[in-house]
């Protein structure tokens, strides 16, 4: 297997998407960030340019869902970090979290007993395929 890197052609087009579960409720955690790579391993670039077809509505391709298993991955420039509450979850909690999280977010979550149970990196769909040497 060789090692090729991702990167999107376009910068403002990453977009990590965590959710993290407690009890029954899960807290959506979107970071966008404007600069990415990652590092896969494939047999050759039609390969990876086949299996990159597969976009969803929004234009954009799910790293973490077409393969399975990304070597490395380097995220620069985060421009947004945002969370999003279920709707059952009381408003006072809401605000609350808010606070906490706007302090220190890795914390915020453990401090809180909250385990993550998904993470999905996207990209943009123009993405540029480089061989590694």
């Amino acid at each position: 297997m060789k090692l090729f890197t991702l990167e999107p052609k376009w910068q403002k087009c990453v977009t990590e998407v965590e959710l993290w579960r407690k009890d029954d409720l899960i807290i959506e955690r979107a970071q966008l960030w404007r600069f990415g790579e990652v590092l896969i391993s494939a047999s050759s670039e039609s390969e990876i340019k086949k299996i990159l077809k597969k976009r969803d509505a929004q234009d954009r391709v799910c790293l973490s869902d077409l393969f399975e298993e990304i070597q490395d991955q380097t995220l620069r420039d985060c421009i947004s970090d945002d969370l999003y509450f279920p709707d059952e979850m009381p408003e006072k909690e809401t605000k609350r979290l808010q606070k906490l999280f706007s302090k220190d977010p890795e914390a915020m979550f453990e401090k809180e007993a909250w385990e993550i149970e998904e993470t999905k990196l996207y990209f943009e769909s123009e993405i540029t395929i480089k061989a590694q040497k």
